[in-house]
């Protein structure tokens, strides 16, 4: 086996390790930067294991698809969002209905428990179990960090590690989708920021400020 080889194939290893690392410090952060550098560290690692995988499978369309991922998740993604984050000129602390501690513990829990739910598919499919339960971590992170931060703009983050979770747990049990569909999702997904951008400066302008929990007020 070539040192070319040995990386790959230590990069498809290590890969779920990294990702777990940047649920558990998303699930801890306390300012809003922090967390979009930790959703580009996220996508630098997807692209690392999509290289890994072209490299495995002979995929000239997965090195394509990992180019769109470094592109668009890894740098223009975080860089609309931290222009937000400059241009709102709001407070930059995480507003969270839970304490950092509790959001660590509850995170640690979701990684066991997608552990725990993809044991039937890894042994009936011959799946990475490291990898699906990273993807299935994802999902579960990103939607409690929708549910538990009370900013709009947290909010569009979690959206976005749920996104990374859907994107992996294609990549892990197909290897891949077509390019085509992977560029038809991509572009969906930069337009989805764009508009959900838009939504949190509407937000801003109308109410003064991004805590999505006060729109609750507005119930008759």
């Amino acid at each position: 086996m070539g040192f070319v080889d040995i990386a790959a194939a230590k990069t498809l290893a290590s890969s779920a390790v990294f990702i777990f690392i940047t649920l558990l410090l998303l699930a801890s952060a306390k300012r809003t930067r922090t967390c979009i550098v930790l959703f580009s560290m996220q996508g630098a690692v997807v692209t690392a294991q999509i290289l890994a995988t072209a490299y495995v499978h002979r995929s000239a369309e997965a090195y394509a698809v990992a180019f769109l991922v470094l592109v668009i998740k890894v740098l223009a993604i975080p860089y609309l969002l931290l222009r937000i984050v400059d241009r709102l000129n709001m407070p930059r602390e995480v507003k969270a209905s839970t304490t950092s501690a509790q959001s660590v513990f509850i995170t640690a829990a979701l990684i066991l428990l997608s552990f725990l739910v993809i044991q039937p598919y890894v042994r009936a499919f011959n799946i990475d179990e490291d990898m699906l339960a990273a993807a299935i971590a994802l999902v579960l992170t990103g939607c409690f960090l929708m549910v538990s931060r009370k900013k709009a703009l947290m909010q569009v983050i979690g959206l976005l590690v749920m996104e990374n979770g859907v994107f992996l747990a294609a990549l892990t049990s197909t290897f891949g989708m077509p390019l085509v569909i992977e560029i038809g999702i991509f572009f969906d997904l930069l337009m989805g920021v764009f508009l959900m951008g838009l939504f949190v400066f509407r937000i801003r302008d109308t109410f003064d400020h991004l805590d999505v929990s006060k729109l609750r007020r507005l119930r008759g």
